[in-house]
């Protein structure tokens, strides 16, 4: 079986090379008003789209659009757009952060209702980013379905998470400042006229994506409670990074992925030291860091002491930081859909399930899919394919089916 490195590698990256923009329905709801803007720069292809040295200005407000590029590898029948927008990615701390937004290409005759992708582990290059890389990698939609939530009428938006694809450092695995830059992307929508976006969403995300979309459904009624959420879906949820990252240091070959995590956690907590986690073995592979969207995952997996002892121990700094990331619990505020494979070694099933538990003691309806032989990236084709059905019920406000008494 391929590890999580060699798998993630080959199909994120296989994709990545050049192309026009980069180096590496119809059923009710109402519309938000948009604010009064200035109009928004759109920026030709073939210019330096990404490069935002100055922060935004005084009276920014999250949704706030730069700039926008047009895409010029939409699905057929649909509109794409990269843009670069300003996010309260902290309490008080506003960023530009760049990320996608794609629609149908016929005129709308109604509000279309928004669906919100939340992208898995990508890179911490900002070259790694979703905005900078084709719609289509390996011969597979980058974005799970996108095709036919499209095709259905929906506005499909997405965002890179703050530092990944601008500059500044990437929260990956932050939890909460990546789930208020995916939150303001439905802001974002509604400053595109043609996308005639409704208050309605429904969002999914695949492993870091899943932690994403859990802060989200956590936040989203204080962070922008004039949108409505109607569902969620996790494929394969990488949520809680303490557990995932002891996990992880129990394989070796998993060295890369837990180096991969700490400079996230140090954008979250900037006093933390890698020397408090990193033996000087463990140490020198951070340089991988920088070399490609996934090299420091191959580089240190032959590293067998990388970490010092107690690194992540109850009372360390590490171990404190992580446990600050994940406090949070679900409120239970929407049904959720949960696909995983029992051969998952990156997130267990026994992690998954206690998501599981902790959304159906919040009180949410949770339809959990175990499927037997897939793993980490084989079950994203079979989340893909139930998915639109799945968000179609949500938007016409069907009940949502539930086996949360199940074992």
């Amino acid at each position: 079986m391929k590890t999580i490195t060699q798998a993630l590698a080959a199909l994120l990256c296989a994709g990545a090379t050049a192309f026009a923009l980069t180096g590496c329905g119809n059923s009710g709801g109402g519309e938000v008003q948009a604010a009064t803007l200035a109009p928004f720069k759109e920026v030709a292809i073939g210019t330096d789209f990404w490069s935002v040295a100055a922060p935004p200005p005084a009276g920014a407000k999250p949704g706030d659009v730069l700039q926008a590029q047009k895409r010029s590898d939409a699905p057929n029948g649909a509109i794409g757009w990269n843009v670069v927008y300003v996010s309260e990615i902290q309490p008080g701390r506003l960023a530009y952060v760049s990320g996608e937004i794609y629609y149908p290409a016929a005129t709308a005759t109604a509000p279309r209702d928004v669906v919100l992708w939340n992208h898995e582990t990508a890179g911490l290059g900002d070259a790694c980013a979703p905005s900078r890389r084709s719609t289509v990698e390996n011969s597979h939609d980058r974005v799970p379905a996108i095709g036919a939530l499209l095709a259905a009428g929906r506005v499909v938006v997405m965002s890179d998470y703050p530092g990944l694809g601008l500059p500044g450092p990437a929260f990956y695995m932050a939890g909460q400042p990546n789930a208020r830059a995916s939150l303001d992307m439905l802001r974002v929508a509604q400053k595109f006229p043609d996308a005639k976006a409704s208050a309605r969403y429904v969002m999914y995300g695949w492993s870091q994506g899943g932690q994403t979309t859990m802060w989200a459904e956590n936040i989203g009624a204080s962070y922008a409670p004039e949108f409505s959420g109607l569902g969620a879906a996790l494929i394969a949820p990488a949520v809680r990074i303490r557990e995932l990252t002891l996990n992880s240091m129990t394989t070796p070959t998993n060295a890369g992925y837990v180096i991969s995590t700490l400079p996230g956690i140090q954008a979250f907590a900037p006093d933390l030291k890698y020397r408090d986690f990193l033996t000087q073995q463990g140490m020198e592979q951070l340089p991988a860091l920088s070399n490609g969207c996934f090299d420091i995952w191959d580089a240190a997996a032959g590293v067998k002491d990388a970490y010092v002892a107690n690194a992540l121990v109850p009372g360390s700094s590490w171990w404190n930081a992580m446990t600050a990331v994940d406090n949070f619990t679900p409120r239970g505020a929407m049904p959720f859909a949960i696909f995983q494979g029992t051969l998952d070694t990156t997130t267990p099933v026994a992690l998954t399930k206690r998501e599981r538990s902790a959304l159906c003691r919040a009180g949410a309806a949770v339809e959990y899919n175990e499927f037997p032989a897939l793993d980490h990236l084989t079950v994203v084709a079979e989340a893909a394919g139930r998915l639109p059905a799945w968000m179609d019920a949500r938007f016409k406000g069907q009940a949502a089916a539930s086996n949360c008494a199940a074992p």
